[in-house]
């Protein structure tokens, strides 16, 4: 990264972090429309691929999915905000989250020490990591983004109690986490590439390449699996939902995932607008059609 746009993500970031400092909880919505606006001009390959991912999976027409689609870099710039805000207020942030399903989770932490939980790009995931890591030790593996932002991502995440594992080399350090007593945050559902740890699964009806990791992790330490999700209601406060613990075997690891994409499915049909479809998601699916339209 070059010094100029180091310093200009940066002055960026300062910016969007004093307005977010200085602007109370109810009033982020009514700055996030600019934002969001401009998101939509500047990012015209990731507007395309979110209308595209609407279409097919919802199996809406181009202005449904026009419509959805600009609700969905509203919630993005949105989720930015909030980030912000918990960054400089983490008490009024953390405030706003309220937990369903958490019982379970609790009764299975005492007995276990140790678990595992896995989620997606839905609501506000940072909230969820940082409200969860008031109640357990949490570590959360994540990949370095630019220089200029991931200093201040990395420092929000720190600052609310979770602690950041490079997603690079990370699985040693997550089999430590996890051994030691330790819970583990990931996010698991991006496109996961062709290598080993993958596996196509079904998604929205679509193949889609599907990290193994958490359930391999699940398998390999005996640790208590929970599917969690985040989403923002109407009042502007945030549900966090955990599904009942889940123990998988090592020959249970692909059911697992499977497992995963389906509740993945039924949390995002839950608020559609507030799930990462900027992602190419269905990267192998778009690919195959790329080659089967070549001459």
């Amino acid at each position: 990264m070059t010094a100029w746009r180091f310093l200009a993500e940066r002055s960026i970031i300062n910016i969007l972090r004093c307005a977010a400092a200085v602007t109370c909880w109810e009033g982020l919505p009514l700055v996030a429309k600019p934002m969001a606006k401009v998101l939509w001009l500047l990012l015209p390959k990731r507007r395309a691929i979110t209308i595209d991912n609407l279409r097919q999976a919802l199996k809406c027409n181009e202005t449904e999915a026009t419509e959805l689609a600009q609700k969905v870099f509203h919630h993005v710039a949105l989720t930015a905000l909030e980030f912000l805000k918990m960054g400089a207020n983490p008490k009024e942030a953390l405030s706003r989250v309220r937990f369903c399903g958490w019982e379970d989770v609790e009764a299975v932490w005492r007995r276990h020490g140790r678990m595992i939980f896995v989620t997606g790009h839905m609501g506000n995931f940072e909230l969820l990591g940082g409200a969860v890591a008031q109640r357990l030790p949490l570590w959360v593996v994540a990949r370095p983004q630019s220089p200029a932002s991931w200093q201040v991502i990395k420092s929000i995440r720190e600052k609310v109690g979770m602690r950041v594992i490079d997603k690079f080399g990370s699985l040693r350090e997550a089999l430590l986490v996890l051994r030691s007593g330790g819970a583990l945050g990931l996010l698991a559902d991006q496109h996961a590439g062709d290598g080993a740890g993958t596996m196509i699964v079904s998604f929205f009806g679509r193949p889609a390449s599907v990290f193994k990791t958490p359930a391999l992790l699940a398998a390999r330490t005996n640790s208590p699996l929970v599917f969690c999700y985040d989403v923002r209601l109407r009042d502007g406060t945030h549900e966090a939902v955990f599904l009942p613990p889940k123990f998988v075997s090592s020959d249970e690891v692909d059911d697992a995932v499977v497992w995963f994409c389906r509740e993945l499915e039924r949390a995002i049909l839950r608020a559609p607008e507030q799930w990462w479809w900027l992602h190419d998601r269905w990267k192998i699916a778009r690919r195959k059609l790329t080659a089967k339209n070549e001459p």
